[in-house]
C-alpha cells in the first residue's frame, strides 16, 4: 500500500472525520469573517466607499473560496451586477410595488450601473374562485 494513500489505509474514517471537522470549523470562522467585513463595509462608506467596497469584494472571496453562502439579508445590499455595497439614499434607490397579478415586489436600483433587482416581498394574491356547480351535472350524478 501506498505511504501517503489515506484514502484506502485502515486510518481512512479517521482522517475523514478530522477533515470534517476542520472544513465545518472553517466555515463557521468564514461566516463570522464576512459578516464582519460587510458591517466595517457599511461603517466606512460615507468616509471612503473605495475601501467599503474592498471589503465587499474580501468578503466575496472568502465566500467563494470557503463555499459558504452570503447570508441572503447581507447579500441584498451587494449590486449583482457591479458587486458594489449598496447603500440606501447614497447609490441605492428602492421601491415598494404591488401589481394585482404578482403580488408585493420590491425594486432595488443600483445607481452607479443603474441595475435593478427584484424581490418578492409578498406572493402573489390568491383569488378567491368561485366554484360554479352546474345543475344538470349535480343532478346527472345524482340520479346514477
Amino acid at each position: 500500500m501506498p505511504r501517503g494513500n489515506r484514502k484506502n489505509g485502515p486510518h481512512k474514517n479517521k482522517w475523514r472525520k478530522s477533515y470534517k471537522k476542520r472544513h465545518l470549523l472553517m466555515q463557521k470562522l468564514a461566516r463570522g469573517r464576512i459578516q464582519e467585513l460587510i458591517e466595517f463595509a457599511n461603517q466606512t462608506h460615507s468616509d471612503d466607499p473605495k475601501l467599503a467596497n474592498r471589503y465587499v469584494t474580501i468578503a466575496r472571496n472568502i465566500a467563494m473560496g470557503t463555499k459558504v453562502a452570503i447570508p441572503a439579508s447581507l447579500k441584498r445590499y451587494i449590486c449583482h451586477n457591479c458587486k458594489e455595497l449598496l447603500v440606501p439614499g447614497r447609490n441605492m434607490r428602492f421601491r415598494i410595488h404591488n401589481k394585482k397579478h404578482y403580488g408585493t415586489y420590491i425594486s432595488v436600483t443600483c445607481l452607479s450601473c443603474d441595475h435593478i433587482s427584484r424581490y418578492i416581498v409578498k406572493g402573489r394574491a390568491r383569488r378567491e374562485k368561485e366554484v360554479k356547480v352546474d345543475e344538470k351535472s349535480k343532478n346527472a350524478y345524482n340520479s346514477n
